[in-house]
């Protein structure tokens, strides 16, 4: 059974320039004209009376054509006969057994093309470009992917002039056939991002091995060798300490009571049975409720987030009080919410909600230490329709993950560490609209918010207001709906 268990964007760097060229390209002669050289060529010469008996030509008008041919060089004069040019006979080729002439002319062409930075190849119309950062992952180039840059574009375009002929201007280069004669001058235009999306899966029958494919059928032909997946590999790839998965894990037990991991957790060797957990879950062995069901994979994988969204529309049909959402993540990840689908996933909840209400906002709880690392996220999860605040560390430590509508709905996931070198993680957990597991979760997130100097604002603009804060204007309100609780400090 195979489960998607993440997406992540990832944008490519790309830049357009401007080719001047030329080209040599058929030429189409006239009618007339052809036919002219066509018997002239079958005779091996005449004279212009025989040319123009042949096509019953008036004087002026056989004098009128036979000064075009001599002017374009197809014709010449053999003593008082006409022969053709060495230029004129030499385009004569044999076509299913006649011999027909073709002509060619260099003609100056100049078209914005666009190339990707990292292996300089032509981007087809049908890959998507923009000019803003997506919610995502910047891919990590060598330096040497900015340097020299028009003499790349010059030697790329040189090399994959068919190809680009063929996938950007759609022309057929079998029956249009076209030369590059030469490439006049190149000259930088302006930078953009290919935003690329990347779906992570396992099989049940191997868990721990992740395995990458791309979203877009463009972008899989795009790059059919699949040499992105090595820099994809390496841009969220992190060096931290090893980590105590007991301490982690336990982190995450304590806030969250999830009824599920707990029964895999291995004391003696500190590790989650992963290949336990996931095949019980392959094989539908676990024991879920109508209220409490299992989730493998990040909240805006396909199956979660559909799974998600129309067990809340249930829930809102009832128009509950409460509304307002709440993400508690750890900002150190470069692979948690790093796609389009999170950003969708949090529009399609919030559009649940009464608009009425000033709880009916989305806050992103993350830690940050500094306001240049505050600056940074920012251009990450900026985009995103939803107020940030930031605290010194996670909620229930660096491998949890929490989404919490108060007094609806809590999903919960722990994030366990793989061996390989990359951010990847396997994520498990559970959604629950069991009200006490609901209250579990939002009061342990009470009990934590309420501590002193948990907060460090520094998302917040300076001489911010305490009242105008996302910590006092948002997130305790969101978490204190209907607990008649004081305000968090």
């Amino acid at each position: 059974m195979e489960i998607q268990i993440n997406k992540i964007c990832f944008s490519l760097p790309a830049r357009a320039f401007l080719i001047d060229y030329a080209v040599s390209q058929k030429r189409q002669l006239p009618v007339v004209k052809e036919f002219i050289v066509r018997l002239v060529y079958s005779l091996g010469g005449c004279s212009v009376e025989t040319i123009q008996n042949y096509f019953g030509f008036s004087n002026a008008e056989i004098s009128a054509v036979i000064d075009d041919l001599l002017e374009e060089r197809l014709i010449e004069w053999d003593e008082e006969n006409i022969s053709l040019t060495h230029y004129a006979s030499e385009k004569f080729v044999a076509v299913e057994g006649r011999m027909l002439p073709r002509f060619f002319e260099v003609v100056d062409k100049a078209e914005t093309v666009n190339f990707d930075l990292h292996e300089f190849k032509v981007l087809p119309k049908t890959l998507k470009r923009t000019g803003q950062n997506v919610l995502g992952v910047s891919m990590a180039l060598p330096d040497d992917s900015y340097k020299l840059l028009n003499e790349k574009a010059q030697g790329a375009f040189d090399s994959d002039f068919q190809h680009y002929r063929e996938v950007v201007k759609g022309e057929d280069i079998y029956s249009e056939r076209q030369e590059l004669y030469k490439i006049n001058h190149v000259s930088s235009k302006y930078d953009s991002l290919i935003p690329i999306e990347v779906s992570y899966y396992i099989d049940s029958s191997s868990p721990t091995e992740i395995k990458m494919r791309y979203e877009s059928s463009d972008i899989d032909d795009w790059d059919e060798e699949k040499k992105l997946f090595t820099t994809m590999d390496n841009s969220i790839e992190q060096n931290t300490q090893a980590l105590n998965n007991s301490k982690s894990f336990c982190e995450y037990l304590d806030i969250t009571k999830d009824p599920f991991l707990q029964k895999y957790w291995n004391d003696q060797d500190e590790q989650l049975g992963v290949n336990a957990f996931i095949s019980h879950f392959a094989t539908s062995s676990i024991h879920q409720t109508p209220e409490t069901q299992v989730l493998v994979g990040n909240f805006y994988t396909k199956f979660n987030s559909e799974a998600i969204i129309e067990r809340l529309k249930e829930a809102y049909e009832s128009k509950p009080s409460s509304s307002g959402l709440i993400w508690f993540t750890n900002s150190n990840s470069k692979s948690w919410a790093r796609t389009s689908n999170f950003e969708s996933l949090i529009h399609s909840i919030t559009n649940l909600f009464d608009k009425r209400k000033s709880t009916s906002k989305t806050v992103l709880v993350m830690n940050c230490q500094s306001r240049p690392e505050a600056f940074e996220l920012d251009k990450v999860y900026g985009q995103v329709n939803a107020e940030i605040v930031d605290c010194k560390a996670s909620f229930g430590g660096d491998n949890t993950e929490i989404l919490l509508i108060p007094n609806v709905m809590v999903a919960c996931l722990y994030h366990d560490k793989l061996t390989d070198s990359r951010n990847l993680s396997l994520p498990v957990g559970y959604v629950s609209f069991d009200p006490k597991m609901v209250s579990y979760v939002t009061d342990s997130a009470l009990s934590w918010a309420a501590q002193d100097g948990q907060f460090n604002h520094y998302f917040e603009k300076p001489r911010t207001e305490d009242k105008d804060k996302v910590l006092n204007k948002y997130l305790s309100p969101i978490l204190m709906q209907g607990l008649g609780a004081d305000q968090i400090k």
